[in-house]
């Protein structure tokens, strides 16, 4: 992973890893986007698995006494939205993910290596 990277997403990403996340893809969005720095994107097995990676996102991110963000899903969590600031999580069930095609909306983004 970029040296560049903030802490941080380093954690979320390790994170999402931890909790078996699926094609997992980083996007560096600075230069296309004001009001985020990076896309997170990946693939859960079901349901249960999504919301399960976004709490664990949410929980990792709260900061004592600050601002929280409560994640936003679809009607069985098909798809799960999480805005951490700096980063945007999008967590999918496949074919969510095959339906809306993030990678292929922002293919002018640049990717993060995640290894």
């Amino acid at each position: 992973m970029s040296a560049n990277v903030p802490e941080i997403l380093k954690l979320v990403i390790q994170t999402l890893k931890d909790k078996k996340v699926e094609d997992l893809i980083v996007l560096d969005v600075k230069k296309l986007v004001s009001y985020t720095d990076y896309f997170i994107i990946g693939t859960g097995n079901s349901s249960t698995h999504v919301q399960t990676m976004s709490d664990a996102v949410a929980d990792l991110v709260k900061i004592p006494g600050g601002k929280t963000t409560k994640p936003e899903a679809d009607q069985g969590s098909s798809w799960i939205l999480y805005d951490g600031d700096f980063f945007v999580l999008n967590l999918f069930q496949k074919d969510s993910r095959k339906r809306y095609a993030l990678e292929d909306l922002w293919h002018d983004a640049k990717q993060v290596s995640v290894e």
